[in-house]
């Protein structure tokens, strides 16, 4: 089995990406991959193959178009993972736009409709449910025993306690350059960014909406599949 894990940045993805994980490395081996260059993702050398990245080319967006492969999409009001990033990893807002979330929301409109899609709303407020919901998504065969353990592995705590690792480089971390991530779990440094800390001045606010309005309602949400603004 392939999944591709294509969330909007800032949303979610990685917690999708971790449950999917368990979910297969239970039914055999699983490779991950983050390099846009998949030679891993369809060497035939493991059973099942997650593809984590929030960009496509034209071959895996046919091979999702044509059921091939699954997709989980997480999404967020995209003006507030503009400022999670510049909260975390620091820019400006026209850098963050142009280099990051114009090229996402591009994929978004060619993957929405193969791919289930989840708001972090949903994985932040009823984690039990969206936990089950990825689960399920990516193995019809899920059981509720896997979801109560996955569940668990992934409470809030738990995570708390394996970022503070990752922080303090207990774990084994993959140096990014500009960031460093945890090699089992792609959790990287800062994951969770302080909202309290985040620019919203009505003329940044204003500015991320017109550059993104394409794709936002009125009230600057994200436009979903058959939906109009």
């Amino acid at each position: 089995m392939l999944i591709f894990i294509a969330g909007m940045p800032r949303s979610g993805s990685t917690y999708s990406f971790n449950v999917v994980k368990q979910a297969l490395s239970r039914r055999g081996d699983v490779a991950s991959v983050t390099s846009d260059r998949r030679a891993q993702f369809t060497s035939g050398e493991t059973n099942h193959a997650i593809y984590k990245a929030h960009d496509a080319d034209d071959e895996l967006l046919s091979l999702l178009q044509n059921g091939s492969i699954k997709s989980i999409c997480t999404i967020r009001k995209p003006e507030i993972a503009v400022l999670s990033w510049l909260n975390t990893f620091g820019g400006e807002p026209t850098q963050v736009i142009d280099t990051v979330m114009l090229p996402w929301m591009r994929l978004y409109e060619r993957i929405a409709a193969h791919s289930l899609v989840i708001s972090l709303d949903e994985i932040e407020g009823r984690r039990l449910r969206s936990t089950w919901k990825i689960g399920r998504y990516a193995c019809p065969d899920y059981s509720p025993v896997e979801w109560m353990k996955d569940c668990r592995n992934f409470s809030k705590r738990r995570v708390s306690d394996l970022l503070k690792e990752v922080e303090d480089k207990k774990r084994k971390v993959v140096e990014g350059g500009w960031t460093y991530y945890d090699e089992e779990t792609f959790f990287h440094r800062r994951h969770i960014s302080d909202r309290s800390k985040f620019d919203t001045r009505p003329e940044v606010l204003a500015y991320i909406r017109n550059r993104l309005a394409p794709w936002l309602d009125g009230n600057g949400n994200l436009i979903r599949p058959g939906q109009h603004s």
